[in-house]
């Protein structure tokens, strides 16, 4: 595939809202490390925003997903193959148009389908004084002083922004605005040590 087309296979896949390493980028389009970067900053260059997400598990996604997939559940798939199979025994003249568009329909849910296991902006049950706190600095847009526990075992103290809390895999995070960074960066809930 050519530069553009690599270039919408990735905002195809970052925009089911998962997270990909560089290495996973690079296996599934079939270009090497360094145009993924590239292809990143072209992306970011036309108004799309790619973020990293960095640690052990992070990589590449976009939280303000373009909303431009129409939700296609397996029941509306059930349906269309059983009207082709209708359509394929009355030897209707055009089927291999509706095959075509069947096809496109399955890859549609098979997009929505990977989207479905990320969860935005998530309501946490029974929150803890944490998380009350950063719900409240959220809907005040206000910030707070945070003690993080770092991956290396270390502690460090940042003032954040709170923007909104995500689910990925069976952690919660919240996304701030970061002044240490001066960059917007992404919280595990569970290293936050205390607030100020």
């Amino acid at each position: 595939m050519g530069k553009l087309s690599n270039m919408l296979y990735m905002i195809d896949l970052l925009n089911t809202g998962n997270i990909y390493t560089l290495k996973e980028l690079s296996e599934e389009i079939g270009v090497t490390e360094r145009m993924i970067r590239y292809y990143k900053n072209e992306i970011c260059n036309n108004g799309i925003a790619i973020e990293s997400f960095k640690g052990p598990n992070g990589g590449y996604f976009m939280i303000d997903k373009i909303k431009n997939y129409t939700c296609i559940n397996k029941y509306d798939i059930q349906l269309l193959d059983n009207i082709y199979s209708i359509l394929e025994k009355s030897q209707f003249d055009y089927l291999n148009k509706y095959k075509e568009f069947l096809d496109k329909a399955k890859k549609m849910y098979s997009i929505y389908d990977e989207k479905s296991k990320y969860i935005s902006n998530v309501n946490i049950d029974s929150p803890n004084e944490i998380e009350k706190i950063i719900k409240d600095a959220i809907s005040r847009s206000d910030k707070v002083e945070i003690i993080y526990n770092d991956i290396d075992g270390g502690q460090s103290t940042r003032i954040i922004h709170p923007l909104h809390f995500f689910k990925y895999k069976e952690d919660y995070y919240v996304t701030a605005f970061c002044e240490l960074r001066n960059d917007i960066r992404h919280f595990e809930l569970k290293r936050i040590n205390s607030l100020k």
